[in-house]
């Protein structure tokens, strides 16, 4: 008998923990889906040329929504499909403000395409069309070969633009200044580089980079030395291979 009295009571012990739990549980879910909760704001920064109009819509988000059922992680990444638009983050503000930080892609080189130019940033994701070259002076890069079609927000030639924004980091700004061109060749995977007075420096693939960019200054310098004599133009120089490059002069 005393033993069923000890029973009862854990039992009552019992449901009243689980009791005070479930009411506690409850009320937390029912405070957090009360209005206090209800979106009221939401401050969209770093973006320039896409309107705050265009994001709210694809973030799917709206005022009177409850801050709590925002899935941050899916808002971004339906944001990040505006081909200008490179990433996206979204963060809560309690009690019931939303911020959305945009950064959007910024033009590293234009590709020729028919009778457009694409611009591309640096990770080769095409994101405009325009009708001429920039006038930021922007790199320019020729394919051997370019898809068919191109649409918004696909990348180009992953390989190519790799190995372009490698050899392109390391040289000077005043020796990038100087460069009219860059064209990769997809058969072999190599690069020819032309200078604004129309020398073709064929660069070759990676390898020996550090070398080939030294080799590039002294190129660049005796270009400039050949154009205060008035002497023959360079035609070409080949850096691919070791030693002394192979200058050819034009006339």
């Amino acid at each position: 008998m005393e033993g069923e009295v000890v029973g009862r009571r854990k039992f009552k012990r019992r449901f009243s923990l689980v009791l005070l739990a479930f009411i506690a549980l409850l009320s937390a879910y029912l405070f957090m889906h009360s209005t206090v909760f209800d979106i009221t704001q939401i401050r969209v920064t770093g973006n320039d040329k896409v309107t705050q109009e265009e994001i709210l819509a694809l973030s799917g988000l709206a005022p009177g929504m409850n801050v709590f059922s925002l899935d941050e992680k899916l808002a971004a990444k339906s944001i990040q499909v505006h081909p200008m638009i490179k990433q996206a983050e979204i963060k809560r503000h309690l009690p019931n403000q939303v911020s959305i930080g945009i950064s959007e892609r910024q033009i590293w080189a234009v590709i020729p395409f028919r009778e457009l130019f694409l611009c591309i940033d640096d990770t080769g994701v095409c994101f405009d069309k325009l009708n001429d070259v920039p006038v930021d002076n922007q790199l320019i890069i020729t394919l051997e070969t370019v898809p068919e079609y191109v649409n918004l927000g696909q990348t180009i030639n992953v390989q190519a633009t790799d190995m372009i924004k490698q050899v392109w980091q390391a040289l000077p700004s005043e020796e990038q200044a100087r460069i009219s061109d860059v064209h990769y060749q997809n058969q072999d995977g190599t690069l020819k580089i032309y200078t604004i007075q129309g020398t073709e420096i064929r660069f070759g693939d990676l390898e020996r980079l550090d070398e080939k960019v030294k080799m590039f200054n002294e190129v660049l310098n005796m270009e400039e030395q050949m154009s205060d004599k008035g002497i023959d133009e360079l035609e070409y120089v080949d850096l691919r291979f070791k030693g002394e490059p192979v200058v050819k002069t034009r006339g």
